[in-house]
């Protein structure tokens, strides 16, 4: 499989700090115009030096989701200042709920976006492509015949992400992570199923493929706004599905 998306390291204190003050942003726990706790407060919170401190708020200015102010302190920024399409970032956003606007207007970027990608993609693809886009619908495939939900959807983004290398278009690489992120918050919504990840996901994804390999840039567009239709469909009954029917929250927890 493609190595687009390689096993990380560790994440160093810096790093650590950086996702869960990232995540309290983009949850909404610390709101656009809220101040950050102050630096004794988050020492506390953490156990880390000023240095490691400083260095992690450095990095979410970088993303540009917080500001300092001269003597008032550090402050959320407003969501469109935010790198949006940085992987971590995006990666925030992956554990949203389903239905979170962020994540809708990712799928319709998607929309815009892929069938297009396949368009290019059986035009120009390599023979490395056409390997790592076969191996990626392999993986599918035999996901699909253990009923293996999390393997399934692994190959299902590495094919997806092939797709898009395949287009040999410089600027579409950083989409693979925001395709990646509507992937993870939609997949296990739309592919939890494994009958219908073989009668239904499992096809859509084969004519994908097949149009593409044959060189039909036109079959490769429709074939992939089918799938894709086809995705925020089966997303939206299951996220309508969770809204009417919530879990116990206050069951016991049984761990």
């Amino acid at each position: 499989m493609s190595t687009m998306f390689t096993n990380q390291l560790p994440k160093t204190r810096a790093e650590q700090m950086v996702d869960a003050i990232g995540r309290d942003i983009v949850t909404g726990k610390l709101e656009p115009g809220a101040s950050l706790p102050s630096e004794e407060a988050l020492l506390a919170r953490f156990g880390v030096s000023r240095t490691v401190l400083r260095e992690a708020l450095q990095v979410l200015a970088a993303k540009g989701m917080i500001e300092s102010r001269q003597k008032r302190g550090t402050f959320v920024t407003l969501p469109s200042k935010w790198h949006q399409l940085d992987p971590a970032v995006l990666s925030w956003h992956s554990q949203l709920s389903a239905n979170a606007p962020v994540l809708l207007d990712l799928m319709e970027m998607r929309r815009l976006i892929e069938p297009a990608a396949a368009s290019l993609a059986a035009i120009r693809f390599s023979q490395e492509d056409k390997s790592r886009l076969a191996t990626a619908y392999e993986g599918m495939a035999s996901a699909a015949d253990r009923g293996d939900i999390e393997g399934f959807i692994a190959a299902d983004l590495e094919f997806h992400s092939a797709i898009l290398l395949a287009t040999h278009n410089r600027f579409l690489l950083p989409i693979v992570h925001a395709i990646r992120t509507t992937l993870l918050a939609s997949l296990h919504l739309t592919n939890s199923r494994p009958d219908e990840n073989n009668a239904i996901s499992l096809p859509l994804h084969k004519a994908i493929l097949d149009a593409i390999l044959v060189g039909d840039a036109a079959g490769a567009s429709t074939a992939m706004l089918t799938h894709l239709v086809d995705t925020e469909a089966r997303r939206q009954r299951s996220a309508d599905q969770q809204q009417a029917d919530p879990p116990d929250l206050t069951a016991p927890d049984e761990r």
